[in-house]
């Protein structure tokens, strides 16, 4: 155990940066990322716990889902590359109706989805504050967990659907006990916990033939991780030491969305998606408790406008749709720039330092397709889904270099993202 100590600082510090869920960037599913990541009035089955959970109690059939979803982001300061790490993983999704009778009979409906990376089940690195680092987009390799439970209010209220659920991420708290043995050589245990955190979704939603609304809130989601590193039977006292910080963060998330069928095989939608990254608290932690802290993010609360189309072709047993959408996502993040630490409690101090968290306004356009087979009269089908988004970051000039001495950097970019999910209903 002699380089425990050693080994415990470069897990926590050498892997990718994480700071929010795929599902959140790219959405979810193998319908809705192709429709500009809309959903919450219009989807059905697993892809609703995530988009709307109230979505989930129309279904009457069983259902398994798998795919894969990948993408990668080329990113620029001044014209040079910026890498960061790209995101590839397996979705799984199911939806289940629950055999309930009298009153409850054709009510509930429980469903999960998962992303599971290709890699790694969690990464992240908690850099200093003046080194560049995409906070916002370097965030889509972490294990996903949703499940949801979809309550249809027919025979009360027809068309009206209520939803529940919740997203949870794993937090890791330790302590690294360093000190001199009999011998004057160093020794060290390390004792850690895996704490599960749960954040809330829910949703409401009302459908007639020809339109839909619904509503959607999912509550910020938090990963941290946070070890203490402690000391005894040194020459010297030492206070205790944290490394860590937030690993992985999902803002609050307001969701607001109508579709309309002009014609039974077009569907039209126009979504509202207000995310409040203003209680984004930042990435670091302080690392003794009198020492300064990190400055503060100052994140933005952003509105997100989101349009997106789908029509359907009906051939005998087999079902065509094609899908398109558009989305304007703006940046909570500030630009590039000298900003005052502060003091444990969260009060600013009078030293400056460089706050190179990286950020762009981006337009995102998706397409997909989506292939049905209707199988039976009970509603077994299999369906295969497929889509494609990219991400081209608008411009921008920041107010201080990457180095110091340096002009104002500029930066850019572009992302491509794609995925396909194939499931049986039965």
């Amino acid at each position: 155990m002699k380089h425990a100590p050693l080994a415990a600082l470069l897990l926590l510090f050498t892997s990718s940066t994480a700071y929010a869920s795929p599902q959140d960037l790219f959405g979810f599913g193998g319908r809705s990322p192709g429709m500009a990541m809309t959903g919450a009035s219009y989807v059905e089955g697993y892809e609703a716990v995530f988009s709307n959970p109230a979505g989930l109690a129309p279904v009457r059939t069983r259902g398994l889902h798998l795919g894969l979803q990948g993408g990668n982001f080329q990113l620029s300061i001044d014209g040079e590359r910026s890498p960061i790490t790209p995101g590839r993983g397996i979705v799984i999704g199911f939806h289940l109706p629950l055999p309930f009778g009298d009153v409850l009979e054709d009510r509930l409906v429980f469903g999960g989805g998962f992303y599971t990376p290709a890699e790694v089940l969690l990464r992240g690195n908690v850099t200093f504050p003046e080194v560049p680092q995409w906070t916002v987009l370097d965030r889509a390799q972490v294990l996903a967990v949703q499940v949801g439970l979809g309550i249809d209010l027919h025979g009360l209220v027809d068309g009206l659907s209520l939803g529940f659920g919740f997203s949870a991420l794993a937090n890791v708290f330790g302590v690294l006990d360093v000190r001199l043995d009999e011998t004057n050589a160093f020794s060290s245990v390390v004792e850690t916990q895996l704490l599960t955190t749960f954040a809330p979704i829910v949703g409401a939603r009302y459908t007639q033939p020809e339109w839909g609304i619904g509503l959607t809130y999912r509550h910020e989601l938090v990963s941290i991780t946070d070890l203490n590193i402690a000391t005894a039977d040194l020459p010297v006292m030492l206070p205790v030491l944290r490394v860590g910080g937030v690993v992985q963060y999902d803002p609050p998330t307001i969701i607001a969305e109508g579709h309309w069928k002009p014609i039974p095989s077009l569907m039209l939608v126009a979504n509202v998606t207000t995310q409040l990254w203003s209680s984004f608290p930042g990435m670091q932690i302080g690392t003794t408790a009198m020492g300064t802290q990190a400055p503060a993010p100052e994140f933005s609360p952003v509105v997100v406008p989101r349009v997106a189309v789908e029509g359907t072709h009906h051939d005998g047993d087999f079902t065509f749709a094609f899908r398109g959408g558009y989305a304007l996502q703006l940046s909570p993040a500030p630009p590039a720039r000298m900003a005052n630490r502060r003091l444990p409690n969260g009060e600013p101090t009078s030293e400056q330092v460089p706050f190179r968290v990286l950020d762009n306004d981006r337009h995102i356009l998706t397409a997909g397709f989506g292939w049905t087979i209707h199988l039976g009269p009970g509603g077994e089908k299999l369906v295969l889904d497929a889509y494609g988004q990219a991400h081209v970051l608008m411009d921008r000039t920041h107010e201080i270099g990457r180095t110091a001495g340096a002009d104002p950097m500029v930066t850019s970019g572009y992302g491509l993202v794609g995925g396909w999910t194939i499931g049986a209903e039965f």
